[in-house]
């Protein structure tokens, strides 16, 4: 599979090791079929609720001694341009996005406004509210951006039924569920 042979070479290079001080030498893999599954059921998710427009499930969140590491497929539905944008700033995690499939433009940056405050188990402290201004890229399949934490993001458009991506995350403070 072409589409996830960049996503296979970021699997590597986040190749996880176990937990355990005796196993630092080992990996937790992940394979295409690992990550055509949760898309699928992702994917199914969306399907199963007219109401949902974003899928967020971990493949493996793990502990790797001083952090932790994580790999999550996510999918959103359509989005027109316009609006308000709501984004989102993870106060603890970076994250890496790879797009698998479909096509948007992501903003990232920029002050954000009427800032609320959350914590969740899968991604720990973040602050969502409405972003002013941030850079905007056109993404589509093997594209990749990097946001470090803090910098607010959201997808302005999404100009086909869904996008389907990749997220690695870092997790210094082991804020994050493991799976």
């Amino acid at each position: 599979m072409r589409r996830l042979s960049t996503a296979a070479a970021l699997t590597t290079l986040f190749l996880i090791p176990a937990a355990s001080a005796q196993a630092q030498t080992e990996g937790t893999y992940i394979t295409t079929a690992d990550v055509e599954r949760t898309e699928a059921d992702g994917l199914a998710r969306l399907r199963e609720n007219a109401n949902r427009t974003i899928s967020d499930l971990m493949i493996r969140h793990v502990d790797v001694g001083d952090e932790q590491l994580g790999v999550a497929v996510v999918q959103r539905t359509k989005r027109a341009p316009g609006g308000p944008l709501r984004g989102i700033a993870h106060v603890k995690l970076d994250e890496i996005y790879y797009v698998l499939s479909g096509s948007g433009t992501m903003v990232s940056g920029g002050p954000m406004t009427d800032i609320s405050e959350t914590n969740s188990a899968l991604l720990g402290p973040m602050q969502s509210g409405l972003m002013q201004g941030g850079t905007s890229q056109k993404m589509g399949p093997g594209d990749m951006v990097i946001v470090p934490k803090g910098v607010p993001h959201s997808w302005s458009e999404i100009t086909t039924d869904t996008i389907s991506y990749l997220i690695f995350r870092t997790d210094p403070e082991k804020v994050m569920e493991l799976k």
